[in-house]
């Protein structure tokens, strides 16, 4: 065997583990074999991974030890370390003594080599005769070796100590002679030789399928083999389909550029001659200004004659001027928006140019004055072409931002209806003033920043003021507020109503006790019309009396009854659209009247127990605080029942026995009642907050009767029994 040859031999029968020749080499379930002593060093615990394959082994009871020895792989390299010696790579020494004498000849029978005294008595034994002794220089000198082929040595009983000649077929394991008639006596057995002529059949039959299934992984191989050719190739078309389509495609783009800068140039250019023609009527009109003022500082340094001369021609000049100078636009008529809109289609990725929304003429929808606290508000941007037409597309950058008076910012989000017009959302988290800003393409819209109050019921502890007229005010009911921040309270036991400022100064004082026209007897509640003029509820006088807002008597409607048009202890009152909602409390309904008093309508006499207050929300339906059934009832304004909401107790979010109520512009209700606290709902009646207790102190309650709010949305909050009006500010 030749250098490369044994090199090769070695590398093949080399364990994967310690990359030498294997050593007692092992089997795996999985059919990878490694030396018994890697084997060992691999195991933890009681498994071993594979290196080549991964697959988990579980390690026999006995060890590793137990795992099938690799006989086949044993007989190569006893095989291979023959030849090794054969071709003088390795020291031999003879086999048949412990002599140190130089070896001259190998026994293929015996597999062994012999020194010159052992090679004598070799051939001189019997039991030798007929062995093929071959001299090692004749070995050496043969280049051929394939015929030098080590034997398989038999293994040893480890009962007996002798060699394993048989097969127990029972039992599926080699034996000596002794364990034949022993530890197997009875079995199945016979001499290795001929149970392996009768095995050797049936393996080959077992593993005959083999050759197919070689022939079969084969053919499938290269079927895949020739599939990967295939995807390579058609991989190459593609990339020369694909090189092909985008050069096109980049060929179009081009073109396209060209035909939007074209576009760009040509809006630019309108723009540009649209505020052209702006400046030059801007710049004549302030040249002839500029003339009419030095014309004007001439006069005054000349004659007297000279002034009377020019006097008609300077008022005409100036009047002209005047008109002139109303009709100069003073914003630019033309904005700087200009955007691109990408192609939402992947490809091709064209773009649309537009001069896009113009922000001097947009405008924003369902914009309110004041919100909540913590509450999500939606406002609708309508937007507009430089020609003052609605846009039909979307895809402006619309920007939403809200500024609190301390500098907090919180940014809104923006949904596009793509069809010109946006939502945006936002939420007030700071109370207080804030400033609203809303831009489209960077510049802002027309009008913004928008002024919004951000209100924060949950704040409310202490009142910002009391009023009580320094003393002598005496047991307020209802508040109400008109218009310019006149506001007024009628007192239940002074019998008149107390007419104040915007400031929250007394201006005058209306009625006194009696039933004659002007007079009243136990005042309760009260509410203004659009007018301006204050409806008072007279309530021991059964009535309601009409007043202007400086205290003239107007007309008076009602009367002691229960039939139509007549009262019975009238307590609350409110106004809507030209009629007058009266709380017919001991007639246990709500009686309507036109504001000229003329009767319409009564009803809840089927719900209602006793009614105390009324109001109007922001769904255009009545609300009525049920003062019997501790609860809010709903009605639509032409009197059919909606619902109610509320139950007795002095929870949060349950009412005893509700006095007065009212709502602010964003829907929310509030409920004062026997609880001596005021508590706030949402446009649904969901419970969120109440402020108040039960006693004299500022921010405690003794009979909170009336509730109104401000046009700046501060609540008033009339405090019977204390003898006062609490106003407090919700930011």
């Amino acid at each position: 065997m030749s250098a490369v040859e044994v090199k090769k031999a070695q590398n093949n029968l080399s364990c994967p583990v310690c990359y030498q020749l294997f050593n007692n080499p092992k089997y795996l379930p999985c059919y990878h074999s490694y030396c018994e002593g890697c084997l060992e060093k691999m195991q933890v615990q009681s498994k071993i991974i594979c290196p080549e394959c991964r697959k988990e082994a579980k390690v026999p009871a006995g060890g590793v030890k137990e795992f099938a020895t690799n006989f086949f792989i044993n007989r190569l390299v006893d095989d291979l370390i023959l030849k090794k010696k054969v071709a003088g790579e390795e020291k031999v020494n003879c086999d048949d003594c412990d002599e140190d004498d130089p070896v001259v000849s190998f026994c293929p029978d015996c597999n062994s080599f012999l020194c010159s005294v052992c090679n004598d008595s070799h051939n001189r034994q019997k039991r030798f005769r007929g062995h093929g002794v071959v001299p090692l220089t004749e070995l050496r000198s043969n280049k051929d070796t394939s015929a030098i082929q080590a034997k398989a040595a038999i293994p040893l009983c480890k009962d007996h100590d002798e060699q394993l000649k048989y097969y127990c077929e029972t039992c599926d394991e080699l034996v000596c002679v002794y364990c034949t008639v022993k530890k197997h006596n009875g079995h199945n057995h016979d001499s290795m030789k001929n149970m392996a002529s009768k095995h050797r059949s049936q393996l080959k039959k077992v593993t005959t399928p083999i050759v197919g299934m070689i022939q079969d992984l084969s053919d499938v191989h290269d079927n895949i083999d020739k599939m990967v050719k295939k995807i390579r190739k058609q991989g190459d078309e593609v990339n020369k389909q694909v090189d092909q389509h985008y050069d096109e495609l980049v060929e179009k783009l081009m073109k396209q550029k060209d035909q939007v800068k074209q576009q760009v140039r040509d809006t630019v250019s309108q723009k540009e001659k649209a505020l052209t023609t702006q400046l030059d009527e801007v710049d004549s009109t302030q040249a002839e200004l500029v003339s009419m003022k030095e014309l004007n500082d001439a006069l005054e340094k000349s004659s007297d004659q000279e002034a009377l001369s020019a006097k008609t021609q300077v008022i005409d000049g100036m009047q002209q001027l005047t008109e002139k100078y109303k009709k100069v636009n003073k914003h630019p008529v033309q904005s700087a928006s200009m955007e691109i809109t990408a192609n939402k289609d992947p490809f091709p990725q064209f773009v649309s140019f537009s001069a896009n929304a113009d922000h001097c003429s947009s405008e924003v929808a369902n914009l309110p004055q004041s919100i909540i606290v913590g509450k999500k508000v939606e406002v609708t941007i309508i937007t507009k072409d430089n020609n003052g037409d609605h846009c039909s597309t979307g895809g402006h950058k619309v920007f939403v931002q809200l500024k609190s008076f301390t500098g907090n910012v919180t940014v809104g989000e923006v949904r596009d209806n793509n069809d010109g017009s946006y939502v945006a959302s936002f939420v007030g988290e700071h109370g207080g003033e804030a400033k609203l800003h809303m831009s489209i393409n960077g510049q802002e819209i027309k009008g913004s920043p928008y002024s919004i109050v951000v209100r924060n019921y949950q704040a409310l502890n202490l009142p910002n003021k009391i009023v009580n007229n320094n003393g002598s005010m005496g047991q307020p009911w209802g508040v109400a507020f008109g218009r310019n921040g006149v506001w007024a309270v009628a007192d239940y036991s002074n019998h008149c109503v107390y007419v104040f400022d915007g400031q929250d100064k007394l201006v005058r004082k209306v009625g006194n006790s009696g039933s004659s026209s002007s007079q009243f007897r136990n005042p309760m509640g009260i509410a203004f019309d659009n007018d301006n003029h204050f409806y008072v509820v007279d309530c021991s006088n059964h009535r309601v009396q009409k007043f202007d807002v400086n205290g003239n008597y107007l007309l008076q409607f009602g009367g002691h009854g229960s039939g139509d048009g007549q009262l019975q202890s009238p307590y609350g009152i409110t106004t809507h659209n030209g009629r007058v909602y009266v709380a017919d409390t001991n007639n246990h309904r709500i009686s309507v009247f036109q504001h000229n008093g003329q009767f319409c309508i009564s009803f809840g006499s089927d719900q209602l127990g006793g009614p105390w207050d009324v109001a109007v929300n922001v769904n255009n339906q009545l609300l009525v605080a049920d003062f019997s059934h501790h609860c809010i009832v709903t009605f639509t304004l032409d009197g059919h029942y909606v619902g109610k909401f509320g139950t007795q107790g002095s929870n949060r979010g349950q009412l005893n026995s509700p006095y007065s109520l009212a709502t602010d512009v964003n829907g929310f209700i509030l409920v004062s009642d026997g609880n001596q606290r005021v508590s706030v709902f949402d446009h649904v009646g969901n419970f969120i907050h109440y402020f108040g207790s039960c006693g004299s102190a500022n921010g405690q309650f003794s009979g909170p009767v009336g509730i109104a709010l401000s046009p700046n949305g501060s609540i008033y909050v009339s405090d019977l029994n204390n003898k006062r009006i609490q106003i407090f500010t919700n930011y």
